[in-house]
């Protein structure tokens, strides 16, 4: 799956935009920078990379992760770094009194060639994946900025037509397949509009009332 690097807007497959960036990310200023690349742990072909202000916190992370890919319905999260659980606002700690909250700088717990997880909704869940793969001193406005993203998948209706709507109770019993559906299609199917969400590119498209992230 290839993506468009947000500095330049050139093309690269997955693999190749590791390489490219680094041609872009120098030593240029004074702040402090992790370059994070993110997809999804069961849906790979949905990926970003991402930039992160040193002193910016683990809730500054989640936010973002929220705003582009995630929320729907305010559902708890988590990142799991090095064995430790790390929760959003509202998480029972009783449950796990070894879990801390996401209240920490990320130059705290993160490290380059560090891999680590998050999970949003702890009921229908998605899985990111995450890993540490540089970091610079640079110039940043932002606390966390887009560097590249996946391009679009395409779905298609059954029809052959470019889909435009995935039905979740399909998605859900057929495992992802036979659930998108064209226009017209869409109409027609038989679960019903109120089943109906737009296809989104995120890791959790088709999934609770996932409609697409701030930055679609």
């Amino acid at each position: 799956m290839k993506g468009k690097c947000y500095l330049c807007n050139q093309t690269f497959s997955k693999a190749g935009m590791t390489k490219h960036l680094r041609t872009h990310l120098k030593n240029d200023g004074d702040t402090k920078l992790f370059h994070i690349m993110v997809d999804g742990l069961y849906e790979p072909q949905y990926w970003l990379h991402i930039e992160i202000k040193a002193n910016a916190k683990l809730k500054d992370l989640d936010q973002f992760l929220r705003d582009l890919w995630l929320e729907c319905c305010g559902h708890l999260s988590a990142f799991e770094i090095g064995g430790v659980s790390y929760h959003s606002d509202y998480f029972d700690f009783d449950l796990d009194p070894t879990a801390k909250d996401m209240n920490v700088p990320v130059n705290k717990v993160l490290n380059p060639g560090m891999e680590f997880y998050h999970i949003y909704d702890f009921g229908s869940s998605t899985e990111l994946r995450l890993k540490v793969l540089g970091e610079r001193k640079g110039k940043a406005k932002e606390k966390v900025r887009i560097l590249a993203r996946n391009n679009p998948p395409e779905k298609a209706c059954g029809c052959g037509e470019k889909a435009k709507w995935v039905c979740t109770q399909c998605f859900v019993d057929n495992l992802g397949e036979n659930c998108y559906f064209c226009e017209k299609c869409a109409k027609e199917h038989e679960c019903g509009e109120e089943m109906l969400l737009p296809v989104v590119n995120s890791p959790r498209s088709g999934v609770c009332g996932f409609e697409g992230g701030k930055y679609d």
